[in-house]
């Protein structure tokens, strides 16, 4: 691992945890204020009612989830990123219920989940392991829908230094082929599908389970 992969490594591990209170702004900020519309790209493609949210973040799609009619689960390792969530949800009067752990160890019963949703996912998406736990969880013909990646297409100067920073950060980009074929080994049907907005460019993996 180079200096400069190392240096990003840790940049966003102090993000997920200690600095987690700065995540919605750093968020908002280096996306040009488009976030929010990236992550809810991803709800028309769910199935219901019952949707787990993986790595849940501060809340702000689990709050989404419910106002479109959703019952999610919500998961996160970081112990920073739930307190933000619970927090976040107490004030709305929203109860959703939240549970420490990792995508490849997932404390739910085979067959629980019609959806999983993910958005900006880190390495977890492509480990062998959280894909098997995936499909474990997942009921036959569900779904798992992430975003992996956007693009800024904005021409703006504000634009291209934003899209400067999510290509050194490995936040755009097309998604690795290697990818692709660990969710086909693993079970899944997988496609690729791109949502056009205003400014931007987001990438949606659809991935179906496949029957037993």
């Amino acid at each position: 691992m180079s200096f400069f992969h190392a240096l990003l490594h840790l940049g966003f591990r102090l993000l997920y945890n200690e600095l987690a209170f700065t995540y919605d702004w750093v968020s908002w900020s280096v996306s040009v204020g488009q976030w929010r519309s990236w992550q809810r790209c991803a709800l028309p493609r769910l199935a219901g009612p019952r949707v787990l949210e993986i790595a849940h973040g501060t809340g702000d799609t689990l709050i989404d989830l419910v106002g479109a009619g959703f019952q999610p689960v919500g998961i996160d390792l970081s112990p920073s990123m739930s307190r933000i969530a619970q927090n976040k949800l107490k004030r709305r009067g929203i109860a959703v219920p939240l549970v420490r752990g990792r995508a490849q160890a997932l404390p739910f019963a085979r067959g629980s989940f019609p959806s999983i949703v993910a958005t900006f996912p880190t390495e977890y998406i492509g480990d062998p392991a959280a894909l098997a736990e995936f499909h474990r969880i997942l009921q036959p013909g569900g779904r798992l829908v992430f975003i992996p990646t956007a693009k800024i297409t904005g021409g703006g100067p504000i634009h291209r230094f934003a899209e400067w920073l999510f290509a050194v950060t490995g936040q755009s980009g097309p998604w690795p082929p290697q990818v692709e074929a660990r969710y086909h080994a693993a079970g899944f049907d997988a496609r690729i599908e791109v949502e056009k907005l205003k400014h931007s460019e987001v990438m949606i993996v659809v991935a179906e389970r496949k029957g037993d």
